[in-house]
């Protein structure tokens, strides 16, 4: 699915090291579901586990892998990940060593061990490769590293490149983020790429769509746990308050 098609893909945002949070998320109808080693509380023994729960319900699953930890890219493809998203992409040179991690020669260096990736069928689409652009140095580069080959998308990371710009992720929502982000859109749109970001918000999701980005996060798991509890403390409280009853 790309930015430009018509229908929007919808993604999760998976950080919690449970097998059956992931499962109650991706089976509510997600599209794709990233599970997140960069700043997700878990780690590479649940990427496998998690994998399977995220393929198992028909979704693609897609791993972020630490930062500048290319080698653990080319394993995440190993272990079957449908998608691979490398974060903190600065340059052209480092957008061509991360990519040259994850395909195999004569397009890079990757090195041959799939395991687990052996076991998807021969009608599977090849296994992609998404870098984030999220600072004003991969800013001024876009244009660069949306050129590289091998790759098949920029995942736009709107927090870090607020506090980039900005100096607070606050303002995420700010003109000079968005005018930032159509830079990114537009080189990706000269270059084939998808382009992808994450909501988080109905705002924010609503701001991705008027600038071209249909695949976009919603949520991540661990928010939508708090948020769900307290809003049904909230009701509760609520509740038992108009009826007079003093808590």
């Amino acid at each position: 699915m790309t930015s430009t098609s018509t229908a929007p893909s919808l993604g999760a945002w998976l950080t919690l090291d449970s097998v059956f949070a992931a499962e109650l998320m991706v089976r509510t109808g997600f599209d794709w579901a990233v599970i997140d080693l960069q700043h997700g509380a878990l780690g590479t023994d649940s990427v496998v586990p998690l994998l399977s729960a995220v393929q198992g319900a028909g979704v693609e699953a897609w791993v972020r892998t630490q930062a500048t930890n290319y080698a653990q890219a080319n394993w995440a493809l190993d272990m079957g990940a449908d998608v691979v998203v490398v974060p903190q992409i600065g340059s052209a040179a480092q957008a061509r060593e991360a990519v040259g991690f994850c395909r195999y020669a004569p397009e890079g260096h990757r090195s041959w061990g799939p395991v687990r990736a052996a076991l998807r069928p021969a009608s599977a689409p090849r296994q992609r490769v998404y870098l984030m652009i999220e600072d004003t140095n991969g800013l001024a580069e876009a244009e660069a590293i949306c050129a590289t080959p091998g790759l098949d998308g920029i995942l736009i990371g709107t927090a870090d490149l607020t506090l980039s710009l900005a100096g607070s992720a606050s303002d995420v929502l700010g003109g000079a983020v968005f005018d930032a982000v159509r830079t990114i859109v537009e080189a990706c749109t000269r270059h084939g790429l998808d382009v992808a970001a994450y909501g988080g918000s109905q705002e924010m999701t609503t701001a991705c769509a008027e600038n071209g980005i249909r695949t976009v996060a919603l949520a991540a798991d661990y928010e939508l746990l708090h948020e769900g509890a307290q809003a049904a403390l909230a009701l509760a409280r609520g509740t038992f308050a108009a009826e007079g009853v003093r808590l």
